[in-house]
């Protein structure tokens, strides 16, 4: 069976009135169905919308229950001619949207194709003996990838079906008493055949038609490659020979049929294939190739009246989506949907698209999906050319809604313009002027021409400097052990850079730190890309290193923020503390996103850490913020990552030694407090702060026990100790993204000398009864960073009650006197 997937919610309600002699003049092919299913006559067959996976029900039934191959033939081929039947009727009365018609189309097919998979495998494996991993031991499943508009359950009415066959590993049949075989089959020659009896009982056409047009070619190798493969040969065919296009075209990919478990392995397998960890600016030339690839075929005769293929058609709305899936999708996981609609979402609620530019292209989809499935209800034809015989064309116009074909076409070419205005947009390559192709015999002559600087207007003086500057760095070893591509893109990317830097704002210092960045990216030339590709980042990245030498050395330090210089509006508008806390919630603590992984957790929080540090420095060197704020958005980040830490420690703790002692699964709670003293507890926090914490834990005695799943006991000040320490680990670690903050407990009761964390009631004896007087002067700025609502309120109010104390002044006066 296929992984289950979540439905296409329906967004539009139908108001059209049906009728069924309406719905025979719209599609003769509809009326040939209803002569040979006169049930469908019946309203009660196609008046209301399918309950959620009643469809995929009934079918597989239907077919799986065949006796042998030729009524497998006729229950495929009649299930899936009464279910068009329904859906036309639905569609074409106005009582389906057109969420509804991919939906069902999808479930359909999903239905035909597990259930024909299933029935020839239960066979083959009587025939041939049931297919054995070499390495698992176990039993081996043909996984069925769909792909295109079928991966992205938004299949069309009359359309093909483009298919991949998978299984998890090589080895051969296991060959039992009731086999019929005499020797084993290898799985690759199993599957293969199995793939040629599931095409052959859905492409053959019988008395009763076809079920789907099968095209395999996507495979790897297309026509020439084998026509099932082991994941692992999936995996090195894309490490080695994936195209641009194929990654395209997996962005759709979805696993229609075979067990959950080996499609989730599968997708772990191709996901970093298709989405790139960071911003993949590599794919842009690619894509742009694709894309020039689209325009020119939109010129060619006889696709002016193609609403797919022809300017402003579906595969534009198509190509706009997925390119900014391909870019961008490795550090945006909404934008690693399958579905076109939820993508263009996505893009609106990430700022890549205007809501207006996101509103219109939805509505343009919409009203040329509807209108290629009122196309191919005419006559069950794969077609998206629009009509020229007079009376098909008055009939579709009818069919949209429209009185007269001049008013449809009228509507579609409004769309097709909106889609096509959107499509010249991406990736559009603003023309190279004079200047930039100075600039660029300046970089590859080796600054000979000099002059080139003084024309630009900077002074003797400075133009010798800036030469100085840049053939140091040209000559630097660095530059010189660049690989081919890397020179290319480097020689493409310095013009643009000298072009910015010799602006009269900056000088020589200015380009110094730039060529230093440069020098640190070079190596990693998507950056390069990064930088040519836009040139409002390129801007970006100057101005800063000209007023920052801090942020200079960061961007040196850590090359991946140059992703923050994309988006202007983020850059200088830092986050507010609750959307930093919901964000880096959302990012690494989310559930199924990544575990318990620790490495990974500790890297991708440095780096969140570091990009909203860059953004508030960002906007306090250019004075978008005032400087009196820079020290509370410093402070709000620091608390983010605490309580994302906090979070991660307890989590880890919980695992490893079970509940702490006096809590069950129905109070769970996470008692850990991390108390902010100093600098973090009054929100004055700077940019190189470290944190004055103390650790406490409320509500829990300290002897009482954990029991982790080995039957293990440990006493919860044990526990708590164990916590802190790993909260301490997270945040102090050196990693590849270096540390997230230098931490100091030592105000903690005792000192140095005393618990790492301290229970609650112990903090307040020891506040209460053994505390300095400089020790009562610190709680005045204390805070609860961390801790759930009921320990946080404890503390509070112990803190309220503590400093409104009477005390004697006198007393006071004398105690600092003698601590000073």
């Amino acid at each position: 069976m296929p992984i289950k997937t979540a439905r296409i919610k329906p967004a539009l309600s139908a108001v059209t009135p049906y009728s069924l002699a309406q719905v025979k003049a719209w599609s003769p092919f509809i009326e040939r169905l209803l002569g040979r299913f006169p049930e469908l006559e019946e309203a009660s067959n196609w008046q209301d919308e399918y309950a959620e996976g009643r469809l995929y029900e009934s079918v597989y039934k239907e077919v799986i229950s065949s006796s042998d191959e030729i009524e497998l033939k006729a229950n495929l081929r009649n299930a899936r001619n009464w279910q068009m039947g329904r859906i036309g009727i639905r569609d074409l009365s106005g009582l389906a949207s057109v969420h509804e018609v991919m939906q069902v189309m999808s479930d359909l097919a999903d239905a035909l194709v597990t259930a024909a998979l299933d029935w020839h495998y239960a066979r083959f494996c009587q025939r041939y003996g049931v297919p054995i991993g070499k390495d698992s031991g176990l039993q081996q499943y043909l996984l069925v990838i769909g792909m295109g508009k079928l991966g992205g359950q938004e299949l069309n009415f009359s359309s093909d079906i483009d298919l991949i066959f998978t299984y998890p590993e090589g080895g051969e049949t296991l060959i039992s008493d009731s086999t019929k075989a005499i020797r084993p089959l290898s799985n690759d020659q199993f599957f293969v055949r199995l793939g040629q009896a599931l095409n052959k009982s859905l492409v053959e056409m019988t008395g009763e038609g076809f079920v789907y047009r099968v095209d395999m070619r996507l495979r790897p190798f297309g026509d020439a490659g084998s026509l099932a493969i082991t994941f692992a040969g999936l995996e090195h065919y894309y490490e080695l020979h994936g195209r641009a296009w194929e990654r395209y075209a997996l962005v759709k990919g979805r696993v229609m049929a075979g067990p959950e478990e080996d499609a989730l392995k599968l997708f772990t397998i191709l996901r970093p294939f298709v989405y790139r960890r960071y911003v993949d600016f590599t794919a842009i030339d690619a894509l742009r190739e694709l894309k020039q690839m689209i325009a020119a075929q939109v010129k060619k005769k006889g696709v002016r009246d193609n609403i797919k293929l022809g300017q402003g058609g579906i595969r534009e709305v198509e190509f706009i989506a997925q390119s900014f899936q391909l870019v961008h999708g490795g550090r945006h996981p909404s934008l690693q949907s399958r579905s076109l609609l939820t993508t263009l979402s996505a893009l609106r609620a990430l700022n890549f698209m205007p809501e207006s530019d996101q509103l219109a292209l939805r509505d343009a989809y919409l009203f040329l999906r509807r209108a290629e499935n009122r196309l191919q209800e005419w006559n069950d034809q794969q077609t998206h050319v629009l009509p020229e015989a007079p009376h098909q064309q008055l009939m579709l116009a009818n069919s949209m809604g429209f009185a007269e074909y001049e008013a449809f076409l009228a509507a579609l070419n409004s769309h097709r313009k909106c889609v096509q205005s959107q499509f010249n947009k991406v990736f559009s390559e603003a023309e190279s002027g004079l200047e930039q192709d100075v600039m660029s015999d300046f970089w590859v002559s080796d600054f000979e021409a000099r002059e080139v600087l003084i024309s630009a207007g900077i002074t003797t003086d400075k133009a010798d400097k800036f030469v100085a500057s840049l053939t140091k760095f040209k000559q630097s070893r660095v530059i010189q052990t660049l690989g081919k591509e890397g020179v290319a893109r480097l020689n493409s990317t310095m013009p643009l850079i000298m072009k910015e830097v010799l602006k009269p704002e900056y000088d020589e210092v200015s380009l110094e730190r730039v060529l230093s960045v440069i020098e640190a990216i070079v190596k990693r030339s998507v950056y390069l890309v990064l930088l040519k590709e836009n040139p409002k980042a390129l801007t970006h990245l100057v101005e800063l290193c000209n007023v920052s030498a801090w942020l200079t050395d960061t961007l040196v330090k850590y090359p991946a923020l140059l992703d923050q210089l994309l988006d202007e509006r983020s850059l200088f508008e830092p986050l507010q503390a609750a959307a930093l806390e919901q964000e880096v919630f959302d990012l690494l603590l989310a559930e199924g996103e990544q575990g318990l992984d620790e490495e990974l957790f500790m890297n991708g929080l440095r780096s969140w850490r570091h990009a909203q540090v860059f953004k508030v420095a960002a906007a306090d060197v250019t004075g978008q913020v005032p400087v009196t704020q820079v020290s509370d958005y410093l402070t709000w980040i620091a608390e983010a990552v605490l309580k994302a830490a906090a979070e991660f420690a307890w989590r880890l703790t919980v695992q490893k030694s079970g509940l702490p002692g006096g809590m069950t699964q129905e109070n769970q709670r996470n008692p850990f407090m991390v108390l902010g003293y100093g600098k973090l507890g009054g929100i004055e926090l700077g940019y190189g702060s470290d944190l004055d914490v103390v650790f406490v834990y409320e509500g829990l005695s300290p002897s009482d026990q954990s029991i982790n799943a080995r039957g293990r006991a440990t006493d919860n000040s044990i526990y708590f100790i164990r916590m802190g320490q790993k909260l301490i680990s997270l945040l102090t670690t050196l990693m590849p993204t270096g540390v997230l903050y230098e931490v100091d407990t030592r105000l903690r009761p005792n000192g140095a000398s005393g618990m790492m964390v301290v229970d609650f009631d112990g903090y307040q004896h020891y506040l209460q009864n053994k505390a300095w007087i400089w020790e009562h002067q610190a709680f005045v700025r204390v805070r609860a960073v961390t801790g759930d609502e009921q320990s946080v309120a404890r503390f509070d109010a112990f803190k309220s009650a503590f400093l409104q104390q009477k005390r004697e002044a006198e007393a006071v006066r004398l105690a600092v006197v003698e601590m000073r």
